[in-house]
């Protein structure tokens, strides 16, 4: 936790029954397949060991590098732990062997570092094949040699295969058809593979296989390009809050904020919000974002700054200094800001949760 976040007045409710309610979901959704759930960059915000402590019946975690991992064994989280990143040196081999975290291998290196180690004392590994998201993986025309290196190592536990798709929040995008077509080409069904994630889960039922792994939508986003059709009643699981800092009568006229950009053309009420980009919330707005106060969405005026944001609260009464109000959560949803500022929940989640106090509800009994 950042110390300022701390001595502020923004917090960030992180709700532990929805994130137990999203998971159970989306393994439904998945049909049988084994869920993992990812929890890398601190848990999007949400706090990584919280959130995995209050899975303790996750089929495994997924997280991007070593560190991350070490971070959560190191806690108690005793389940299955991907490094979807790999190992980038042989001491970070060495920390998968010794914690028993599953690297994915995606690189020649990885190879070369685990045929040189003597003793692999039997570690589980994913190979991932890039089927078209043009990153990290293994070519579909150099896996079969990949494998036949890898199958030479007898120090070697079990090997399972792993994708990852570029648009599957594009229904209407072939490229996700594309993908599957480059993974089923290879004929490689006897090996367990994980290749949806949680747009996959939810758009492309034919993509799940032994295991699918979920990030965005297991804190109750929808991932999906077209949200709003296809509705899928996850629970959010972040809600940020802040306080009135003051009221203000303004005149026909009166500029708000940085730069004039706002000029009021009525008398109005406006409300200023203490919060801003420095508790994550995002300076950029291309249209009227808005703010739940006294359960009403009113539109933010004028810029974001720092520590501050400008709302219209005309039509309102009794709004007062010290008033608790919603930058997000149930209403508006983080989506919505996501969409305001042309960036993604990802982000909001990231941001907000990396600056803003934490407070956990719905703990486990």
């Amino acid at each position: 936790m950042n110390s300022h976040g701390q001595n502020r007045h923004s917090r960030i409710s992180i709700d532990l029954a929805a994130i137990r309610y999203n998971y159970q979901k989306l393994k439904t959704l998945s049909g049988g397949s084994q869920l993992i759930a990812v929890v890398k960059a601190d848990a999007y915000g949400h706090g990584a060991i919280e959130i995995a402590k209050a899975l303790p019946h996750a089929d495994a975690f997924a997280v991007a590098a070593v560190g991350e991992a070490v971070s959560l064994r190191e806690s108690g989280i005793t389940q299955k732990i991907l490094i979807m990143g790999g190992f980038i040196s042989v001491a970070e081999l060495q920390s998968c062997i010794d914690l028993k975290l599953d690297p994915v291998i995606h690189q020649q290196f990885h190879i070369d570092c685990l045929r040189d180690n003597p003793a692999l004392d039997q570690i589980e590994i994913w190979m991932k094949v890039d089927s078209g998201m043009g990153r990290l993986g293994f070519p579909v025309n150099k896996v079969n040699n990949a494998i036949e290196q890898l199958e030479k190592i007898p120090t070697l536990g079990q090997m399972r295969m792993m994708s990852h798709f570029a648009s599957a929040d594009e229904i209407d995008n072939d490229q996700t058809e594309k993908q599957m077509k480059n993974i089923n080409d290879l004929k490689l069904d006897h090996y367990e593979w994980g290749v949806s994630n949680s747009a996959g889960i939810i758009g492309w039922p034919k993509s799940h296989k032994t295991w699918v792994r979920s990030g965005i939508a297991m804190y109750g986003a929808n991932p999906m390009s077209n949200r709003k059709q296809i509705r899928q009643h996850l629970r959010p699981s972040m809600t940020m809050t802040t306080i009135v800092l003051a009221v203000n009568q303004n005149k026909k006229g009166d500029v708000i904020g940085y730069a004039g950009s706002y000029i009021c053309p009525k008398d109005m009420t406006i409300a200023v919000i203490a919060a801003g980009y420095a508790d994550g919330y995002p300076r950029l707005k291309t249209q009227s974002s808005q703010i739940n106060i006294q359960g009403q969405l009113c539109n933010i005026v004028g810029r974001v700054s720092m520590d501050m944001i400008t709302v219209d609260i005309s039509g309102l009464v009794g709004v007062k200094v010290g008033d608790e109000v919603c930058l997000f959560g149930a209403s508006p949803e983080a989506e919505d800001i996501a969409d305001d500022s042309l960036t993604i929940a990802y982000e909001i989640f990231c941001n907000v949760g990396s600056h803003a106090k934490r407070v956990y509800i719905n703990r486990a009994k």
